[in-house]
């Protein structure tokens, strides 16, 4: 969940199963859709079966097991001996970091999260669809028209269309530690947004279903800036797809409603309120502004990622943010969806956003003198004017302190093929950082090592 900047708001406190049966879809909205149920998926557990079934297929394979055991008990243990010179070392788990000597602290994430094959997932003919709600702008109704429900008729026909998430970090050190957050179905071929912030850097991602049916999740892509990622399952069951309203259409005092899973156990809690603020100019961490609708409806960690509709069953935003802080109730937010629905469209169509600058080489955080951070050349490619082990002080004249800072500089002020002045520190013959010096850098593209993977 991302907190509010306290340098510019007050200080904020850090907020700390059972079955359910899919709604019958109500009109338009929240429409369950088919999906490939013969269709095979790794890392997919499979839903319950009827007792009956069930101990019918134990007894016919404990007497088929009983009839083979001499057989299978001699070729395991053959097959075993014929590993016992041969066996090779599990390979490190995927998303793994390294840790370069004399290096920032923290890792490097080999990858954000799986993408699976070259040929896993194809999403050609992934066409999201919006309303464009030019006849609700100024409407007494608001974004939801005259399509607008009853709450129980509104939730029961999209509930099934959040998701829970739930990821695993593995550290350089083979730490594991565990997050969570929620997801929207927008796709009936099992693509899912979320923030990028509930992934970010993760090693493997889980979707649960609200039946109780868990998928391992691939990451299509992701938007750093506007905190969106897209997310790939391929289920066994039909899904219900979230349909995407007009958030421009939204009106103070909108009714609408969240669905999430905060705290990260409360899957599919659902809360309610108004539309707060339009367009609310929200400073986030590392002083990233972001312009979201803001609703009174309860927010907590592990909505991040969830849905916000409105009484129409129509997902107006993606929920990003809360402010917590001691005697402040109901300050929640969301992504507008008019905005969210861009990146999406973008990570579909090339796995990544295109047209942003970056300097071309690798750069992590690394902390100087104990004091403060420089962003730090972690890998450049042989001949760059960066060279790896360089430390990037200020661009044209203005000074950075991390690499977040120095990327969203590079975006709000320069495109690709522009050319920049660095100020550097670069190590002398002695391996020792001494004076600065000055390199000059043409701009290019960003283009993520994943980017571009089609899927089946």
């Amino acid at each position: 969940m991302c907190e509010i900047n306290p340098d510019k708001y007050p200080s904020s406190e850090e907020a700390t199963e059972g079955k359910q049966t899919a709604a019958t879809p109500a009109e338009w909205y929240g429409v369950s859709y088919p999906a490939a149920a013969s269709q095979a998926c790794e890392g997919v557990r499979a839903p319950r079966r009827r007792a009956g079934a069930l101990v019918a297929l134990i007894v016919a394979c404990v007497l088929l097991l009983s009839a083979l055991a001499g057989l299978g008990g001699y070729l395991v243990a053959t097959h075993l001996l014929s590993l016992e010179d041969t066996e090779e070392s599990a390979p490190p788990p995927a998303g793994g970091g390294i840790t370069p000597e004399g290096s920032p602290e923290g890792s490097i994430p080999e990858s954000a999260a799986p993408v699976g094959d070259a040929a896993s997932y194809d999403y050609a003919s992934a066409v999201i669809q919006k309303n464009d709600g030019s006849t609700l702008v100024g409407s007494a109704n608001g974004s939801a028209g005259t399509a607008a429900k009853s709450l129980i008729e509104a939730i029961a026909a999209v509930r099934d269309s959040v998701v829970e998430i739930s990821t695993e970090t593995i550290s350089g050190r083979g730490q594991l530690t565990a997050g969570a957050g929620s997801g929207v179905i927008i796709h009936a071929d099992g693509i899912i947004v979320t923030n990028n912030h509930v992934i970010d850097g993760v090693s493997n991602i889980y979707v649960r279903l609200t039946n109780g049916n868990t998928y391992e999740a691939y990451l299509r892509g992701t938007d750093e800036e506007n905190d969106i990622a897209i997310l790939k399952i391929t289920p066994l069951e039909a899904l219900t797809v979230a349909r995407l309203g007009c958030s421009s259409a939204l009106a103070l005092g909108e009714e609408v409603f969240a669905i999430g899973n905060p705290l990260g156990q409360l899957g599919g809690t659902v809360t309610n309120g108004i539309i707060s603020a339009l367009e609310r100019e929200v400073e986030m961490e590392e002083n990233l502004t972001m312009t979201l609708i803001q609703t009174n409806a309860a927010i907590n960690a592990g909505n991040s990622g969830g849905a916000l509709f409105n009484m129409a069953g129509e997902l107006i935003g993606v929920v990003n943010a809360k402010f917590s802080a001691t005697g402040v109730e109901g300050l929640g937010f969301a992504i507008p969806i008019d905005t969210a629905v861009l990146s999406v469209n973008d990570l579909l169509d090339y796995g990544y956003i295109p047209g942003l600058p970056t300097l071309g080489v690798t750069l992590v955080d690394r902390t100087v003198n104990y004091f403060y951070t420089l962003p730090y050349v972690y890998e450049a490619p042989a001949g760059a004017p960066l060279q790896e082990g360089d430390l990037v002080v200020a661009v044209d004249g203005t000074q950075v302190s991390t690499t977040s800072a120095l990327k969203r500089l590079l975006r709000s002020k320069y495109e690709v093929g522009d050319t920049v002045t660095l100020t550097i520190y670069r190590k002398n013959a002695q391996n020792q950082y001494n004076a600065t010096d000055t390199v000059t850098v043409t701009l290019v593209e960003e283009v993520p090592s994943a980017a571009g993977v089609r899927f089946e």
